[in-house]
């Protein structure tokens, strides 16, 4: 979720920031990234990223409560993670979380987290928009007890987007509100493009990075959906149609995602 200056939200286009996160700092982890490969794949293009709320060697707070700056995160991982891991919780599924209310309230509002051992994080986004200033970004900081993790295979994953991508697209052809009335043509070619240069570590499997760009390109496209609820849809009957037919798609992105972004050396 992505706050702009005016103070409106907006998911729409907004790329993933706590994949690439989790997927490179777990590579460092292992040595087999550094860490100025990882600040630069997961600040990109945005301003600055900052952490608030990182606790200190001694149990106390990194910066006297003030933010710190994002290498200071690693020196944490070291001290307590072998792993990060990307969640992405929603109301009713918040697996993967740890029994901590207030970072569960962070990373249901943000879509999206990370955990690693004892310390998990969500993002706080912020677009300057109209303004050229680049977004900036703050990572809220949560000591956490380390909970189950659920792991999803990229062979069990590729297979279950493959399948939502076709039985969606027939639902929504046999309801009759396959259409937009948004004017598409920018948002359509930014889908296209999207997924097209993804940064992951280079032990990354070959698979998982395929996996991550198709689903990020299908997130994409049901980002574009939620720009326009009602697409052609003309009564409430469609309407429900139109949505019951996403929602398995929707599912099927968010645990490509999942596997592909969390994807270890020897995932199949």
């Amino acid at each position: 979720m992505v706050t702009r200056e005016d103070g409106s939200v907006t998911q729409i286009g907004t790329r993933s920031r706590c994949g690439p996160l989790a997927a490179w700092a777990s590579s460092w982890l292992a040595g087999h990234a550094a860490a100025d490969e990882l600040l630069r794949a997961v600040v990109a293009d945005d301003g600055v990223h900052r952490v608030a709320g990182l606790p200190d060697s001694d149990g106390g707070v990194a910066g006297d409560g003030s933010s710190v700056p994002l290498s200071e995160l690693l020196i944490a991982w070291r001290r307590c993670a072998e792993r990060v891991r990307l969640v992405l919780p929603v109301s009713g599924d918040v697996r993967g979380l740890p029994d901590h209310t207030e970072f569960r309230a962070a990373a249901l509002e943000a879509g999206e987290a990370v955990v690693g051992g004892t310390l998990a994080l969500a993002p706080e986004i912020f677009d300057p928009a109209p303004s050229s200033a680049p977004i900036s970004v703050t990572w809220r900081a949560f000591t956490v007890s380390p909970g189950p993790a659920e792991h999803i295979f990229v062979g069990d994953a590729q297979y279950e987007l493959t399948t939502a991508i076709r039985e969606s697209a027939a639902a929504l052809v046999g309801a009759g509100v396959t259409g937009t009335n948004v004017d598409v043509a920018g948002s359509l070619g930014h889908v296209r493009r999207t997924g097209e240069h993804v940064n992951l570590p280079p032990d990354h499997p070959s698979r998982a990075v395929a996996l991550v760009a198709q689903a990020e390109r299908m997130r994409a496209v049901l980002d574009l959906a939620l720009a326009d609820p009602v697409g052609t849809a003309v009564s409430s009957h469609a309407v429900s149609a139109r949505d019951a037919a996403l929602r398995p798609l929707a599912t099927a992105v968010r645990r490509a995602l999942l596997a592909g972004y969390n994807a270890r050396p020897d995932d199949h």
